[in-house]
């Protein structure tokens, strides 16, 4: 079963990486007259190059006041956005890239999203993780989750929705806190002869991620989750890895 499980889970992971390849990438000319290109969203990473006002770019992605760039000569970069990096563009129509038809897109909102794969343990038991993730502010981002605990005496299905706030503190990293609330479902194995119980769970904890490449980013966290239940709360510690991909970016 665990075979079957990991199988699908790389299948799952190489259609997504193909999915994030064609991600929503928009046209956009830069206002300012000068924009520093950085190799990573930091500004103590190295500088790749610089951009004038009029140039026209691709917005791959927007993340944390940080917006990722694809220039002229295949010159690729981050540049610093500040709170509001939609007053830095004037995006172009999709029909047409010659700079006749632009729109101010200053009153608009950034958001990104996609979907996190990876593997764990939760109270000493092997788990597989599959989150989803959706970002409308700089900061703050919205996660949905679903795991499978393989228990020695019961399986384990745990749903939950979270918040994430994420600060960028090194080259290529980001820390994050996280809390939120969901469901944890116990279904023993069948020769225990017992039923299925569910009880809310509350879960918090901290983490790290490292852009690896484009959407993509390596996570690491640890959580603490607290299931409540009539005779009581019982508390269960989890630490994850995984891969999250960028499926929709480049909305300013």
């Amino acid at each position: 079963m665990s075979a079957r499980i990991e199988r699908i889970v790389k299948l799952v992971l190489i259609a997504a990486t193909v999915w994030s390849s064609y991600s929503f990438a928009q046209s956009a000319v830069l206002k300012d007259e000068a924009t520093p290109l950085y190799e990573y969203p930091s500004l103590q990473s190295k500088l790749v190059g610089v951009l004038a006002a009029g140039d026209t770019v691709r917005i791959l992605q927007n993340r944390s006041g940080w917006v990722h760039l694809s220039a002229r000569k295949q010159l690729k970069g981050w540049m610093r956005a500040g709170a509001k990096p939609a007053s830095k563009f004037s995006l172009l129509d999709k029909t047409s890239l010659s700079g006749n038809n632009k729109t101010d897109v200053t009153s608009a909102k950034p958001y990104d999203g996609g979907i996190v794969l990876g593997l764990g343990t939760l109270g000493g038991d092997f788990a597989y993780i599959g989150r989803f993730y959706f970002r409308n502010l700089p900061r703050w981002e919205l996660e949905g989750s679903f795991e499978y605990v393989a228990g020695q005496i019961a399986s384990i299905y745990l749903m939950h929705a979270n918040m994430r706030y994420l600060r960028t503190f090194k080259n290529r990293f980001e820390g994050y806190a996280t809390a939120g609330v969901g469901v944890i479902n116990t279904v023993p194995i069948q020769s225990a002869g017992a039923r299925s119980i569910s009880n809310m769970a509350l879960n918090y904890g901290l983490g790290v991620q490292r852009h690896i490449k484009s959407n993509n980013w390596l996570r690491a966290d640890l959580r603490q989750f607290t299931a409540v239940r009539k005779q009581g709360t019982l508390n269960f510690l989890e630490f994850t890895v995984g891969i999250a991909i960028g499926m929709r970016w480049a909305k300013l």
